[in-house]
């Protein structure tokens, strides 16, 4: 079959100054493809793309494509070319080479399906990595260099200025920042309306729109992006800062070694002619100010931002909000705007809806949230939820684990019989591995589809558990959750996975006093009962009964007591006005009047204390736009409610921290119950017998195999080898070493590794 060749190219800008263009690099894979015969089944190029990068597009798409199994070998022009460095080329390496996809070079003669090879591609990776490590010293050194003389070291010139070569016989040679005078204009041009003016920046960058003064890329100015480019310390200090360790943080390009430091050289300061004078300067800064000292708004927690979204579909953050929140003119504190309403440009479409109170959004939420807690059967369907969303419903995944594991002790039962078949029929090693290879595959899938199981499973039956418990967390939970601060309230909100989306429009919030209903929930800090219901019209039925004995108008009727009482609870809950309370309550006038008297007459309190103190939480002098809320509980993260006292922790063999690369090796061991932890002299005992007797243990595979078999075995090093190192070590010839590893391979002795062959683990 013709095998079917990609060609990886790649190139950085250092590469092409050395003759490695995609062009030469492009000619010399498809030469070499041609000549060996095979179908090139594509081209992968990542141009300007540095080899110290695992991460790269047509790296991706090539791996892709092997495991799709269209390409069967990729074919570079050097080595270096899949790797700069050693960790990212054998990180690569390996990863071809688990797709049985090996990597030749067009130009060196090498490839890593070939044993013989081995070696060469290692000190071929080595010589890669140095030649880049100089190549970046010497780079680093030279803009060291220029930056100290004031040259410019490169990239692109920060706002209002333009690289512009040296003339020869002015000093040293190299290129400097010059003031770009059409951007410079720019900047004076904003600086005249923001100080001169005395217009915002949004007015001041639609006004640089409007008048085609737009940024250096051609696109308008942003509100954010023109703030940035004033206050950029070029603009304000004429200076920039090579390699600035405070710009690290912000993924800058600037690399700090461990002490804080740039890691390639000193930090260096480049002074720049200035475009504003000092005075302009603070003038500018002065007109930037978001606000004057003292009128900033109030630091608060805003534990529903971000989880607050709008009817256009952006979401909600705490701000304090202003005059363009409602229509007076005054602010009404705290509350969350919809991030909807800022235009990235003037002229954008922006969310007209109005800021919604912090305060009583936030209890509205909260009191959900604690009714939530406070309802095991809720709790446990929002924990099946959840479960349900992770591992689908219908999925018996111990029932699947049970399928799995016969399956695999099926195809081991079948590739062992096979294997041994084969070897008493002297079958030749590379025939035994060729018929057991896709048995093997097949065994491997099993394993880890049985895996992906079996986890699934333990995760469902840790669910389930958890969701047992949450009928104690309960009990309890308002009194606790009462208490909680802004702050642990977030933290609840997350841990729920709280979402609240508006299904309404945004009420603009009241002006003027609350009328006398809403300030007696106000005054008395009640919330506001929900419909009555039968249970609860019999609770205060015979306060209005009594109340109403006797008093009959002329005509010998009276309005329904419990609709006008259900009349003021939908105007406190709504807050609407007497005249807007829905027919179906009767004339809201008469309603109002009926309220009057009863408060009056102290009916009313005696009525809302003769009701629980549950509903919702009384609107004031806001509004509330209607929303959903949402949430899930992830059974992992819920308290073992239900935990008896805490014991004394058992003993165990878990090991402690890892100090050095032995401890490491020692800790793997008792992880993986490959040796045991002895800590007195009766433990050791246990382990290896009394003096002179002979400790029980099973019988090991090794002490059944051939004496050459066994020669060979006890030949391969620690850290594996090629068959030639084994070989000499054995004092065996090439050919019966290769024979008796293939039988050592089949017996689950030895396996493949980058070195060659090692000792299975």
């Amino acid at each position: 079959m013709t095998l079917r060749a990609g060609a990886y190219l790649r190139v950085s800008t250092d590469d092409q100054t050395k003759g490695y263009g995609l062009d030469v690099q492009d000619t010399e894979c498809t030469r070499f493809i041609e000549q060996q015969g095979w179908t090139l089944a594509d081209l992968y190029t990542d141009d300007g793309v540095s080899g110290s990068l695992l991460e790269r597009p047509e790296m991706d798409r090539l791996l892709a494509d092997a495991r799709a199994g269209r390409v069967d070998v990729v074919v570079v022009y050097k080595l270096d070319r899949i790797g700069r460095t050693n960790r990212v080329y054998f990180e690569l390496e390996g990863r071809f080479k688990d797709l049985d996809v090996p990597i030749v070079s067009a130009t060196q003669g090498v490839s890593t399906d070939s044993e013989d090879d081995e070696l060469m591609v290692g000190v071929l990776s080595t010589f890669g990595q140095l030649e880049r490590t100089i190549i970046r010293r010497r780079t680093q050194g030279g803009l060291q260099r220029a930056a100290e003389d004031g040259a410019w070291p490169g990239g692109m010139p920060p706002y209002g200025y333009k690289s512009q070569r040296r003339p020869r016989g002015q000093g040293k040679r190299g290129s400097f920042l010059v003031i770009d005078e059409a951007e410079a204009a720019v900047l004076r041009a904003a600086y005249r309306y923001l100080v001169e003016d005395g217009l915002d920046v949004g007015d001041t960058a639609a006004r640089l729109n409007a008048r085609g003064m737009v940024t250096r890329s051609g696109k308008p100015w942003s509100v954010v992006n023109l703030r940035a480019r004033l206050l950029a310390e070029s603009t304000t200090e004429a200076r920039v800062v090579f390699r600035n360790p405070a710009r690290a943080s912000a993924g800058r390009g600037v690399k700090l070694d461990k002490d804080g430091k740039p890691k390639h050289g000193a930090t260096v300061t480049i002074s720049l002619p200035p475009i504003f004078e000092p005075a302009e300067v603070a003038e500018l800064r002065e007109a930037l100010r978001p606000t004057r000292p003292g009128t900033g708004p109030e630091r608060r927690a805003y534990p529903l931002s971000g989880r607050l979204f709008g009817q256009c579909g952006a979401h909600y953050v705490g701000a304090k909000s202003g005059r363009k929140d409602r229509p007076s003119g005054a602010g009404v504190g705290p509350a969350y705007k919809c991030r909807g309403r800022r235009a990235h440009h003037r002229g954008d479409s922006v969310c007209d809806d109005s800021a919604i109170p912090a305060h009583e959004m936030e209890q509205r939420v909260w009191a959900e949230v604690v009714a939530l807690l406070g309802d095991a059967a809720r709790l446990r369907a929002m924990a099946a939820e959840w479960v349900d969303s992770q591992r689908g419903a219908d999925v018996d995944h111990a029932a699947r684990v049970a399928e799995l594991d016969a399956q695999i002790a099926e195809r081991s039962a079948t590739l062992t019989r096979t294997a041994a078949d084969y070897m008493r029929a002297g079958v030749a090693p590379e025939l035994v591995k060729a018929a057991t290879d896709e048995l093997g595959a097949e065994l491997d899938a099993l394993k880890r589809e049985r895996d992906d199981a079996a986890r699934w499973l333990a995760q469902a039956e840790q669910a389930t558990a958890r969701a047992t418990d949450l009928e104690a967390l309960a009990v309890g939970a308002r009194e606790r959750l009462a208490d909680l601060g802004p702050d642990e309230r977030a933290e609840v909100l997350q841990l729920l996975d709280v979402r609240v989306t508006v299904t309404g429009p945004v009420p603009m919030p009241q002006i003027g006093t609350p009328c006398s209903l809403s300030r007696w929930f106000i005054d008395n800090d009640r919330l506001v009962p929900a419909e009555l219901d039968e249970e609860a019209w019999a609770l205060v039925e015979p306060i209005v009964a009594e109340w109403e004995a006797g008093r009959r108008t002329h005509s010998g009727t009276m309005l329904d007591g419990r609709a006008v009482l259900n009349a003021v609870l939908f105007k406190a809950r709504t807050r609407c006005t007497w005249r807007e309370i829905p027919e179906r309550y009767g004339n809201g006038n008469s309603i109002h009047t009926r309220w009057k008297r009863w408060q009056a007459d102290g009916v009313w309190a005696r009525i809302m204390d003769a009701l629980p103190n549950a509903g919702t939480p009384h609107l004031g002098m806001v509004g509330l736009p209607p929303v959903r809320i949402e949430g899930r509980v992830d059974p992992r993260l819920v308290a073992d409610a239900g935990a008896g006292p805490e014991t004394a922790p058992q003993e165990t063999g878990s090991p402690g921290p890892v100090t050095s690369a032995m401890s490491a090796g020692c800790h793997l061991l008792l992880r993986d119950r490959q040796a045991a932890c002895v800590t007195c002299a009766e433990d050791v005992l246990d382990q290896i017998g009394p003096l002179g007797g002979v400790a029980p243990g099973p019988v090991r595979l090794s002490a059944e195999l051939a004496p050459e078999s066994a020669r060979v075995l006890d030949a391969i090093p620690r850290s594996g080898g090629g068959p030639a190192v084994i070989a000499r070590a054995c004092g065996r010839d090439l050919e019966p070493t290769m024979r008796a590893l293939g039988l050592l391979a089949a017996a689950g002795l030895v396996e493949r590794c980058p070195a060659g062959w090692r000792r299975t683990r």
